[in-house]
């Protein structure tokens, strides 16, 4: 969030939008209940298999906030749908989850190799 409004011309707060954390909750909680009922039925995974699992899950964490998680969190923070642009976000939405796979993707692989290590324990 910083580096984005750094180079929107400043930064005003050091929090992200309101609606930036509604879109997130819901594709995270759904993620790690499925990779914990998955992580508890699975001993020794291979470093691929988590690689793989951490690609699905960014995608899909991406995906879905990128998407229907921006235009429900735009809805409740600003009251109405008015003002979203649907078919702007749901197509720019994919495209970002798609592009940001190389950046998501590592940062997926460590949490969830903590949390699996969490869970193992």
């Amino acid at each position: 969030m910083l580096i984005g409004q750094a180079w929107a011309g400043g930064i005003t707060s050091l929090w992200g939008e309101g609606w930036l954390y509604l879109s997130v909750v819901i594709p995270f909680v759904i993620t790690f209940v499925v990779l914990g009922e998955y992580f508890q039925n699975r001993d020794g995974l291979s470093n691929k298999k988590l690689w793989l699992t951490s690609l699905i899950s960014a995608f899909f964490v991406t995906l879905y906030s990128g998407t229907i998680g921006a235009i429900f969190g735009e809805t409740i923070v600003r009251g109405g749908m008015e003002t979203i642009n649907i078919g702007g976000t749901l197509i720019w939405g994919t495209i970002y989850a798609f592009v940001l796979l190389p950046l998501t993707t590592p940062f997926a692989r460590l949490i969830i190799g903590v949390f699996y290590k969490l869970i193992q324990e």
